[in-house]
């Protein structure tokens, strides 16, 4: 996430600010005042004025689900790091593209359906480069169920490993795709999430910068972050961010009432060095 450009970056800066329509400008300049902020703050405490939050893309469109991208902004506004949220995709205001993930603490891929590759289709080879190459070069990605299994090497291949639906896996508890209760266990301790076809997790690597933070109770990974190249992925296969209303939709009731702080801990978890 450079701040800082020489004179050739500079000039495809603007070149790209010129193809963009003033009210883009306007969300872009709010996010590079947000950007340098969090960025001078690293991972201390983010005040709670609204200039100094840090800016959140998430995408918003044919690849995510109804709802799915309104839940998991809600979730980042409430967090501790109080995100200023923006939704970016092939029918917002603001487009996927370096100009504007340059300007990002995080991008967002929610949740979706069944297709991977349908998915990634979607949302554009370019854009697909952009996040790639902006996590690479310090960025943070959030993905969930759909977004976890696009961090694959059919999505932005930013996680190397199998990435599998949870559903029949070997020990699993899970059977059918229909929208259900998993349990899990979340740093140690057994937790209830909401749970549609998510994923089975590749392998977290301590010593290439991953950890672990949740499991099935077969032990697949339900939760983890990776590192990729400098920066940081955080993925989860169920749905921390679902909040009563999801379980309400099909009768489902979470023995624990639903809670965002798995989510928090997985935000806090993509966002730390």
């Amino acid at each position: 996430m450079r701040l800082a450009l020489d004179g050739k970056d500079a000039c495809e800066f603007e070149e790209a600010f010129q193809k963009m329509r003033s009210r883009d400008f306007v969300l872009l300049m709010v996010s590079l005042v947000t950007s340098s902020l969090v960025h001078a703050a690293g991972t201390r405490e983010v005040t709670r004025e609204p200039a100094s939050r840090p800016v959140a893309l998430v995408y918003r469109g044919p690849a995510a689900c109804d709802g799915c991208p309104g839940a998991i902004a809600e979730v980042l506004a409430r967090s501790p790091w109080r995100f200023r949220v923006i939704y970016v995709g092939p029918a917002e205001k603001l487009k996927i593209s370096p100009a504007a993930l340059s300007h990002a603490a995080l991008y967002v891929q929610p949740g979706g359906g069944q297709d991977i590759d349908g998915a990634a289709a979607s949302i554009g080879k370019n854009s697909i480069d952009a996040v790639r190459q902006y996590v690479f070069n310090g960025g943070r990605y959030l993905g969930i169920c759909m977004g976890a299994y696009l961090a694959g090497e059919q999505g932005f291949g930013l996680v190397h490993g199998e990435i599998a639906s949870e559903v029949d896996r070997p020990g699993s508890t899970i059977h059918s795709i229909a929208d259900t209760i998993a349990p899990v266990i979340w740093r140690g301790k057994r937790r209830w999430m909401y749970f549609q076809d998510g994923a089975a997790l590749p392998a977290a690597q301590a010593a290439s910068g991953g950890a672990v933070l949740a499991t099935y109770p077969n032990n697949d990974i339900a939760a983890a972050v990776y590192r990729y190249g400098s920066g940081r992925i955080g993925l989860v296969g169920p749905h921390p961010e679902a909040d009563r209303s999801w379980y309400g939709e099909h009768q489902l009731r979470n023995p624990e009432r639903s809670s965002a702080d798995m989510a928090f801990d997985l935000i806090d978890a993509t966002m730390k060095q």
